[in-house]
């Protein structure tokens, strides 16, 4: 049988991680608040687009959010539903976003369009290959998104893309740390890889030829997290990884590297919880 849950996370920027998947780890035994609110602060550093050499850090605050109904639930697993009718499959809709990075000032991008920021979203099935909960052990997801660029006087669909990964999970890796493996590949829609890759023909210089990106692989990637909650405060960190070498637009004169890093850490305190 399947269950149906809303869950969204971020792929690059831990702050959207945690505004929405916050939760930490707390002992089994411990009684939890139904609601709790709080605030963050969360620090990134991050490439201006994957396959760029340019990278930049950036500095944000974010909002908390943690709900846990009996039907709707916001935790570590996202915002849910929770129409459980087996433990091994689930059907979700699921979203990430990604920031920009900072293009308007990458001197690959010069005199182009800047590059927004992207939200993603839509459905995936999601199976336990461990026989132990989503929360604890391996599972295989399979999300498939509409993206969208997202600024502040617009909303313009960008494509496609399916990111199928597996996912670990250790709730008490090492004095009771969170930790957590992604390892997936993406694939993306021509119209996807045009957004970040192409080069149209008003936009050719003596070193930037023009280019027509196709659909395709679009790489490999890994990730590692980890997070931990004392009481009231809350820390978290990832790392990740994509490999570009073989992707459909590795030959665009946009791409500097085949080799993306970003890393992030954000701290939050809670300053609220419910009574019940």
């Amino acid at each position: 049988m399947i269950k149906l849950k809303l869950d969204f996370t971020c792929n690059l920027c831990l702050s959207c991680v945690v505004a929405l998947s916050l939760s930490g780890a707390v002992a089994a035994a411990e009684s939890l608040p139904k609601a709790e609110l709080g605030i963050g602060l969360a620090s990134q550093y991050l490439g201006d687009y994957r396959g760029s050499d340019e990278a930049r850090v950036y500095a944000l605050p974010f909002p908390i959010l943690i709900y846990r109904g009996e039907i709707v639930q916001a935790d570590r697993s996202g915002i849910r539903g929770r129409f459980s009718i087996s433990e091994n499959v689930e059907f979700t809709i699921s979203g990430e976003a990604a920031l920009n990075g900072g293009s308007k000032n990458n001197k690959m991008r010069a005199g182009m369009t800047e590059l927004d920021s992207a939200f993603e979203i839509g459905p995936a099935v999601n199976i336990n290959l461990t026989g132990e909960s989503f929360d604890s052990g391996w599972a295989l997801r399979l999300p498939v998104r509409a993206v969208f660029a997202v600024s502040f006087d617009n909303i313009e669909h960008i494509g496609y893309n399916a990111n199928p990964k597996l996912t670990y999970r250790k709730p008490n890796l090492w004095q009771e740390w969170e930790g957590k493996l992604d390892v997936g590949f993406l694939w993306a829609s021509e119209q996807y890889h045009d957004y970040y890759y192409s080069v149209a023909p008003e936009f050719v210089t003596d070193t930037r030829p023009f280019y027509r990106a196709k659909a395709g692989y679009s790489g490999a990637y890994s990730k590692i997290s980890m997070k931990k909650r004392w009481q009231n405060l809350w820390v978290g960190w990832n790392l990740r990884y994509d490999n570009l070498a073989a992707a459909e637009f590795s030959d665009s004169p946009l791409m500097e590297t085949n080799h993306y890093f970003s890393t992030s850490l954000a701290f939050g305190w809670m300053f609220w919880q419910s009574r019940d």
